[in-house]
Protein backbone atom coordinates (compact mmCIF):
# COMPACT_ATOMS: atom_id res chain seq x y z
CA UNK A 1 0.00 0.00 0.00
CA UNK A 2 1.29 3.46 -0.99
CA UNK A 3 1.04 5.81 1.99
CA UNK A 4 1.92 9.20 3.43
CA UNK A 5 1.21 11.20 6.58
CA UNK A 6 -0.59 14.47 5.93
CA UNK A 7 -2.35 17.47 7.32
CA UNK A 8 -5.88 17.59 5.97
CA UNK A 9 -7.28 21.02 5.20
CA UNK A 10 -10.52 22.49 6.48
CA UNK A 11 -13.44 22.55 4.00
CA UNK A 12 -13.13 26.36 3.90
CA UNK A 13 -9.41 26.22 3.04
CA UNK A 14 -10.05 23.60 0.34
CA UNK A 15 -12.84 25.73 -1.16
CA UNK A 16 -10.64 28.83 -1.17
CA UNK A 17 -7.75 26.95 -2.79
CA UNK A 18 -10.14 25.60 -5.41
CA UNK A 19 -11.03 29.21 -6.29
CA UNK A 20 -7.31 30.08 -6.50
CA UNK A 21 -6.73 27.02 -8.68
CA UNK A 22 -9.53 28.14 -11.05
CA UNK A 23 -8.01 31.62 -11.19
CA UNK A 24 -4.54 30.27 -12.09
CA UNK A 25 -6.00 28.23 -14.95
CA UNK A 26 -6.83 31.49 -16.77
CA UNK A 27 -3.05 32.09 -17.11
CA UNK A 28 -2.07 28.54 -18.05
CA UNK A 29 -2.33 26.55 -21.29
CA UNK A 30 -2.92 23.21 -19.62
CA UNK A 31 -2.29 21.14 -16.53
CA UNK A 32 -3.33 18.12 -14.53
CA UNK A 33 -5.19 19.88 -11.72
CA UNK A 34 -5.60 18.33 -8.27
CA UNK A 35 -9.19 17.55 -7.22
CA UNK A 36 -10.25 19.67 -4.24
CA UNK A 37 -10.74 16.54 -2.09
CA UNK A 38 -7.03 15.72 -2.53
CA UNK A 39 -5.68 19.05 -1.21
CA UNK A 40 -3.36 18.37 1.75
CA UNK A 41 0.10 19.09 3.16
CA UNK A 42 2.42 16.09 3.16
CA UNK A 43 4.40 15.73 6.38
CA UNK A 44 6.10 12.44 5.54
CA UNK A 45 5.92 10.31 2.39
CA UNK A 46 6.21 6.67 3.46
CA UNK A 47 5.80 5.13 0.02
CA UNK A 48 5.04 1.42 -0.21
CA UNK A 49 4.51 -0.20 3.19
CA UNK A 50 3.08 -3.53 4.26
CA UNK A 51 -0.35 -3.53 5.95
CA UNK A 52 1.44 -4.95 9.02
CA UNK A 53 3.51 -1.71 9.22
CA UNK A 54 0.40 0.43 9.79
CA UNK A 55 0.46 -0.23 13.56
CA UNK A 56 4.06 1.05 13.77
CA UNK A 57 3.08 4.19 11.86
CA UNK A 58 0.10 4.72 14.18
CA UNK A 59 2.40 4.39 17.21
CA UNK A 60 4.77 7.02 15.76
CA UNK A 61 1.86 9.35 14.97
CA UNK A 62 0.48 8.95 18.51
CA UNK A 63 3.88 9.68 20.05
CA UNK A 64 4.36 12.82 17.92
CA UNK A 65 0.81 14.05 18.55
CA UNK A 66 1.22 13.77 22.34
CA UNK A 67 4.05 16.32 22.15
CA UNK A 68 2.29 18.79 19.84
CA UNK A 69 -0.66 21.07 20.43
CA UNK A 70 -3.34 22.23 17.99
CA UNK A 71 -2.07 25.22 15.98
CA UNK A 72 -3.08 27.54 13.14
CA UNK A 73 -1.44 27.61 9.73
CA UNK A 74 -1.66 30.57 7.37
CA UNK A 75 -1.68 30.11 3.61
CA UNK A 76 1.15 31.88 1.79
CA UNK A 77 1.50 32.57 -1.93
CA UNK A 78 1.44 30.30 -4.96
CA UNK A 79 4.69 28.80 -6.16
CA UNK A 80 6.01 26.61 -8.92
CA UNK A 81 8.48 23.71 -9.06
CA UNK A 82 9.63 24.03 -12.66
CA UNK A 83 10.49 21.12 -14.91
CA UNK A 84 11.28 22.62 -18.28
CA UNK A 85 8.22 24.29 -19.81
CA UNK A 86 5.89 22.65 -17.26
CA UNK A 87 5.89 22.17 -13.54
CA UNK A 88 4.03 21.68 -10.29
CA UNK A 89 1.82 24.57 -9.22
CA UNK A 90 1.39 24.84 -5.45
CA UNK A 91 0.10 27.01 -2.64
CA UNK A 92 2.52 27.61 0.20
CA UNK A 93 2.06 28.16 3.90
CA UNK A 94 3.82 30.77 5.99
CA UNK A 95 6.77 29.69 8.13
CA UNK A 96 5.45 28.20 11.34
CA UNK A 97 7.40 26.93 14.37
CA UNK A 98 4.56 24.63 15.47
CA UNK A 99 4.51 22.95 12.06
CA UNK A 100 8.30 22.50 12.13
CA UNK A 101 8.13 21.06 15.66
CA UNK A 102 5.37 18.61 14.62
CA UNK A 103 7.41 17.54 11.58
CA UNK A 104 10.61 17.05 13.62
CA UNK A 105 8.80 15.08 16.31
CA UNK A 106 7.10 12.90 13.72
CA UNK A 107 10.43 12.23 12.00
CA UNK A 108 12.04 11.11 15.29
CA UNK A 109 9.07 8.92 16.19
CA UNK A 110 9.00 7.29 12.74
CA UNK A 111 12.74 6.67 12.88
CA UNK A 112 12.34 4.92 16.25
CA UNK A 113 9.75 2.68 14.56
CA UNK A 114 12.23 1.79 11.81
CA UNK A 115 11.21 4.18 9.02
CA UNK A 116 13.69 6.34 7.10
CA UNK A 117 13.68 10.10 7.63
CA UNK A 118 12.25 12.36 4.94
CA UNK A 119 15.26 13.03 2.66
CA UNK A 120 14.31 16.57 1.64
CA UNK A 121 13.12 17.81 5.03
CA UNK A 122 9.87 19.74 5.27
CA UNK A 123 8.71 21.80 2.30
CA UNK A 124 5.10 22.55 3.24
CA UNK A 125 2.86 23.14 0.25
CA UNK A 126 -0.48 22.12 -1.24
CA UNK A 127 -0.22 20.81 -4.80
CA UNK A 128 -2.76 22.56 -7.03
CA UNK A 129 -1.65 20.99 -10.30
CA UNK A 130 0.99 18.90 -12.04
CA UNK A 131 2.32 19.26 -15.58
CA UNK A 132 1.06 22.85 -15.50
CA UNK A 133 2.19 24.93 -18.47
CA UNK A 134 1.89 28.72 -18.07
CA UNK A 135 0.85 30.77 -21.12
CA UNK A 136 3.93 32.98 -20.86
CA UNK A 137 5.87 32.54 -17.64
CA UNK A 138 5.18 31.37 -14.16
CA UNK A 139 6.12 34.84 -12.86
CA UNK A 140 3.10 36.21 -14.78
CA UNK A 141 0.82 33.69 -13.04
CA UNK A 142 2.29 34.61 -9.67
CA UNK A 143 1.76 38.34 -10.26
CA UNK A 144 -1.81 37.86 -11.51
CA UNK A 145 -3.02 35.50 -8.76
CA UNK A 146 -2.48 36.85 -5.26
CA UNK A 147 -3.64 34.79 -2.31
CA UNK A 148 -5.10 36.23 0.87
CA UNK A 149 -3.36 34.93 3.98
CA UNK A 150 -6.25 32.74 5.09
CA UNK A 151 -5.70 30.56 8.16
CA UNK A 152 -6.92 27.15 9.17
CA UNK A 153 -6.51 25.09 12.33
CA UNK A 154 -4.43 21.91 12.43
CA UNK A 155 -6.05 19.55 14.94
CA UNK A 156 -4.87 16.18 13.62
CA UNK A 157 -2.47 14.32 11.39
CA UNK A 158 -3.71 11.64 9.00
CA UNK A 159 -2.22 8.46 7.55
CA UNK A 160 -3.40 8.39 3.94
CA UNK A 161 -3.35 5.68 1.31
CA UNK A 162 -2.93 6.72 -2.29
CA UNK A 163 -5.19 4.57 -4.48
CA UNK A 164 -5.34 4.79 -8.27
CA UNK A 165 -8.83 4.48 -9.78
CA UNK A 166 -8.37 4.66 -13.54
CA UNK A 167 -6.58 7.94 -14.27
CA UNK A 168 -7.48 9.40 -10.85
CA UNK A 169 -5.58 9.26 -7.59
CA UNK A 170 -7.76 9.05 -4.51
CA UNK A 171 -6.33 9.77 -1.07
CA UNK A 172 -8.08 7.56 1.44
CA UNK A 173 -7.69 8.30 5.18
CA UNK A 174 -6.62 5.15 7.04
CA UNK A 175 -6.07 6.64 10.49
CA UNK A 176 -6.38 10.07 12.11
CA UNK A 177 -4.45 11.09 15.21
CA UNK A 178 -5.63 14.13 17.17
CA UNK A 179 -3.10 16.62 18.51
CA UNK A 180 -3.14 17.81 22.13
CA UNK A 181 -5.77 20.43 22.88
CA UNK A 182 -8.19 19.47 20.07
CA UNK A 183 -11.84 20.36 20.46
CA UNK A 184 -14.03 17.25 20.78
Amino acid sequence: MRTFIAIELSPEAREYLSEIQTETQKYCRRGNYTPQDNFHITLHFLGEIEPSDVEYVKDAMFEAAQRNRVFDLKLGQIGFFGRGEKGILWAGVEKNDSLQRLFSGLEKSLERQGFAREKKGLSPHITLGREVEPQRSFADVQKAVVMEGKSFTVEKITLMESVRRGPRLIYKPIFRQLLKGHQA
